[in-house]
């Protein structure tokens, strides 16, 4: 990587990857701790240093102004900022955004309906479940409008290089095929989402094609479990274990939906609760057996990489392997020439990733829902990943 002049950046890859700048798309790719103010301090000894310590440093349409704990953040418009609108007006438009902190959403769901939001908050907990968006149409009417979007797949995943029963692919595969996908869809994700594949259908971007595929799983849920118990049995493990799970607070509700179908199974599932800072740490080693590979989304199968691949690769990864079969099946998809070789390696490494070894258990896509005040104009509602589109640059409130 070179930097050249006139803000210019030149990449010069070591293998060919026709969808790189798809890939870079991603909206989680993100540059938010400067070298040069973090470095110092973190070579002084100060490991506990913040982005806030060292003063925020971005390129977007507004400043940060300042951060009262437990209360709100403020930003204010930027003078500077680059972009302008298709009539050649500065953005962005509003003087500012007040972030209202709000823990509770059930506070949240109160102060919108009473006129104190503008807008509800993206973030695990507070997105709309089915029971509480009726009070919002109940109370508001054509006052308020929902943006949905595709918030990524609930999913099981498993640490294989951690000793246990589930380094055996027939576990793996049981486990599977005896959770009852349709029923997350009420108890652990809020009433709103669809069983699918790795790449959700509603996104305009994406090919269709890669997405009516594969179809794994269709016969009736009883003849599923009754295949998943043969396995077991088969495994030796048909009395059943205990397993770990790395579980994180704000998704408790889905770990518990997991201990309690796979009790069905005689799998003691022991959820391991913790902190956002712990679930930081455990999501990228070997200390648990196993994790949710939760939210994430790609506009590009190439771009499932960085969660699917190999733990040597990318510790981040959701299934901990170091499965090389699968590492060369993204080399082919990177390296391929056309749209058709693309979409016939890309079901190869479904079945190869979620079927033969079943390193991971997609379960059921999110539909993340967030209410706006229908004064709120200019809001683009990303296709999916609630991380997107949030710079508000464009908006404005019409009263």
């Amino acid at each position: 990587m070179d930097v050249l002049d006139g803000n210019r950046v030149r990449v010069r890859l070591g293998q060919r990857n026709a969808q790189f700048l798809d890939i870079l798309a991603n909206p989680r790719l993100k540059i938010s701790h400067p070298r040069h103010l973090m470095e110092p301090r973190l070579d002084s000894g100060d490991m506990s240093v913040s982005p806030l310590d060292v003063g925020l440093v971005g390129t977007g349409p507004y400043r940060f102004l300042d951060y009262d704990p437990g209360s709100r953040i403020r930003v204010r418009r930027s003078d500077v900022y680059w972009e302008k609108d298709g009539d050649g007006n500065v953005l962005p438009y509003m003087d500012g955004i007040d972030f209202i902190i709000m823990p509770d959403p059930s506070a949240m769901d109160a102060a919108f309906r009473t006129g104190r939001l503008d807008g509800g908050a993206r973030g695990q907990g507070h997105y709309l479940t089915v029971e509480r968006k009726p009070g919002y149409v109940r109370d508001l009417g054509d006052e308020v409008f929902f943006g949905e979007m595709e918030g990524g797949t609930f999913r099981l995943a498993f640490n294989v290089l951690r000793p246990g029963p589930w380094q055996d692919p027939r576990v793996r595969r049981a486990i599977s095929l005896w959770i009852d996908k349709e029923s997350a869809i009420p108890a652990a994700l809020g009433g709103f989402g669809w069983t699918a594949p790795s790449l959700g259908p509603d996104n305009p971007f994406k090919d269709k094609r890669f997405v009516n595929w594969p179809k794994f799983d269709l016969a009736p849920l009883e003849t599923n479990r009754a295949l998943a118990r043969n396995l077991l049995a088969e495994s030796g493990q048909a009395n059943g274990f205990t397993m770990g799970h790395l579980c994180r607070a704000s998704l408790a509700i889905q770990c518990e939906f997991l201990k309690a179908e796979l009790a069905g199974l005689g799998i003691d599932l022991r959820l391991q609760i913790v902190d956002s800072a712990e679930w930081n740490r455990g999501r990228v080693n070997l200390d648990y057996d196993s994790q949710q590979g939760a939210l994430s989304t790609s506009l590009v199968p190439e771009g499932t990489e960085s969660v699917f691949g190999r733990y040597s690769n990318n510790p981040d990864s959701y299934a901990k392997h170091d499965d090389v079969e699968i590492e060369r099946l993204y080399r082919l998809l990177r390296d391929a020439l056309s749209r058709q070789q693309r979409i016939d390696i890309w079901r190869e490494l479904e079945r190869y990733l979620y079927v033969e070894q079943a390193y991971i258990v997609p379960i059921a896509e999110i539909i993340q829902v967030v209410p706006y005040r229908t004064y709120v104009k200019g809001i683009v509602v990303p296709p999916e990943d609630g991380h997107a589109l949030t710079d508000f640059t464009a908006v404005w409130l019409d009263r």
